[in-house]
């Protein structure tokens, strides 16, 4: 009998896939949980740390539809409000 790991997806952490596309851990985070697009989560026997299936997270970053935030130094300040002038 060998000692071989059952094949199947490959599974990234937050973490990996936060290097893998040059974001910051934090960024990942936020949209695992707020992006319903995001994969689920995959807990593996033994372990607590989630983890995604790789061809999913390519999937997903793939066809992302992002927006830009708003420019707020375009905005005028309310009379009163700390900031540059």
């Amino acid at each position: 009998m060998t000692d071989e790991k059952k094949e199947g997806p490959r599974l990234m952490t937050i973490p990996e896939i936060a290097e893998h596309r040059g974001v910051s851990r934090q960024l990942v985070h936020r949209i695992a949980r707020s992006d319903p697009n995001f994969p689920a989560p995959v807990v593996e026997p033994g372990s607590t740390r989630a983890k995604y299936p790789a061809d999913a997270v390519e999937e997903f970053w793939r066809t992302r539809v992002t927006k830009p935030g708003r420019r707020t130094d375009l905005e005028e300040r309310a009379e009163g409000e700390v900031g540059e002038s």
